[in-house]
């Protein structure tokens, strides 16, 4: 059983693995284009969108993948697995809707209370892509678990390429940050049209009182989690522009997108692992496979995150204007930030088996509150330093509290031989990655 799960894993994860890195880290890809066409100062600005738009997908998202992932995974029959994945696009379409709506009526409004200088046309292309994008994650996740990886990459391969082409159309006709949000907004709309249509005939929109309750309720906490989450994704550059401006926050953010390219790289790993491990508990050794992927994953983690510290420094010295070569030595705590995120979210599995999901919510909200306390003392004092210092403890305190709870409501046999040998090379990688750019 698992040799069998260890060949479907890399059959699928190339292609998951190209299809979401392009999708997701297309800011990377693009990254020398933003830099020769945006000033420091429109780049910041682009940064502060992103903050906020990060803030407002979650609302949109409302913990409907996490819940697909779960009453789908846990349903016993075919026709039942259809139902609930229904269920969740239907509340998908209703949100979408609503969200496109008040983003049409109030877009003026809230481009003034945005700092920087943000404009009416700026937030309504993002609104469009936003309300959009919110129902389009549905069927990208009913794609996952039905192990569809070569239809999820080429639909994700057709987004990315019509986006890259329409940006460089926008950049040649001096349109600025308008050119990278309305080929957002255009290629999510045209992919979501295509596999929402997709979806709704497989599935259906199906609509159950009872259903929904639970799906609500088990969204409601992860939704309020992530709300306060905000304080470790967001709330750093949204100080950082507050009182320094957005050619500060440029800096920063540069430094911000390498240390999230592990978050990239292995998602291969967790969109193949992450809809599978709920229904492999119930199979034999169902704790003992749960253990052994969860570390597979904990050590790939570190492995990527090493990776990038020692040829990060060097890529963004070779990819970036001169005035964005500082974020070099800022890189290794960011990325040390990365790794505790993703080690946590590998090692949860005994928060996530309940009906309810109100033991992960307690713990993102305790930890996103240390996170916000110390990023509201320490910014306005200490600058960037402040900032990444205060992330550095607030994740720390998520990954001790989601383990040690994890562990007492489902002990998984986890074997720590692996993890501790990808930690010892990070350590010596990020230590050369230092070294290599102050030789350079």
């Amino acid at each position: 059983m698992l040799s069998r799960r260890i060949k479907s894993l890399f059959s699928d994860s190339i292609y998951y693995g190209v299809g979401i890195f392009l999708m997701k880290g297309i800011s990377l890809i693009m990254l020398p284009v933003y830099t020769h066409y945006l000033t420091p100062n429109d780049y910041g600005r682009l940064e502060v969108l992103v903050v906020f738009a990060n803030v407002i997908s979650i609302f949109l998202g409302f913990g409907l993948v996490e819940a697909l992932y779960r009453f789908v995974g846990l349903a016993k029959k075919d026709q039942e697995q259809k139902k609930q994945a229904g269920q969740c696009l239907l509340l998908a379409f209703v949100i979408g809707v609503f969200a496109l709506v008040i983003f049409l009526l109030f877009s003026t409004k809230v481009a003034a209370l945005l700092p920087e200088g943000i404009s009416h046309d700026e937030v309504l292309l993002m609104g469009i892509a936003l309300a959009v994008g919110s129902v389009l994650n549905v069927p990208l996740a009913w794609l996952r678990f039905t192990g569809r990886a070569r239809l999820f990459f080429t639909v994700t391969m057709v987004k990315v390429v019509l986006q890259v082409l329409l940006t460089f159309y926008g950049f040649t006709q001096g349109w600025g940050i308008i050119s990278v949000l309305a080929s957002t907004a255009i290629s999510t709309v045209v992919v979501a049209i295509y596999l929402g249509h997709l979806q709704a005939k497989e599935t259906g929109l199906h609509f159950s009182v009872a259903s929904l309750k639970d799906i609500l309720k088990y969204g409601w906490p992860i939704f309020v989690a992530g709300i306060a989450s905000f304080a470790l994704a967001g709330m750093d550059r949204w100080l950082l522009a507050e009182y320094f401006g957005a050619d500060d926050v440029a800096l920063y953010a540069i430094a911000m997108k390498f240390a999230l390219v592990p978050i990239l790289l292995i998602q291969p790993f967790t969109l193949w692992w992450y809809p599978k491990r709920f229904s492999v508990l119930s199979e034999q050794n169902g704790l003992k496979v749960n253990a052994h992927f969860a570390m597979i994953g904990a050590s790939l983690a570190v492995v990527m995150c090493g990776g990038l510290g020692l040829v990060g420094p060097t890529l963004i010295t070779w990819l970036t204007p001169e005035s964005y070569h500082g974020a070099a030595s800022i890189l290794p705590l960011l990325l040390l930030c990365t790794l505790l995120k993703l080690i946590a979210e590998l090692l949860n599995l005994g928060c996530y088996v309940d009906k309810s999901s109100y033991t992960q919510m307690h713990i993102n909200v305790f930890s996103s509150v240390v996170g916000a306390v110390l990023l509201m003392i320490w910014v306005p004092s200490y600058f960037i330093d402040g900032a990444i210092y205060a992330l550095v403890i607030a994740y720390a305190v998520r990954l001790l509290l989601f383990y040690v709870i994890s562990q007492r409501r489902l002990k998984l046999p986890y074997q720590y031989g692996y993890l501790s040998s990808a930690l010892g090379f990070a350590f010596i990688a990020t230590y050369l990655g230092q070294y290599i750019e102050v030789a350079l």
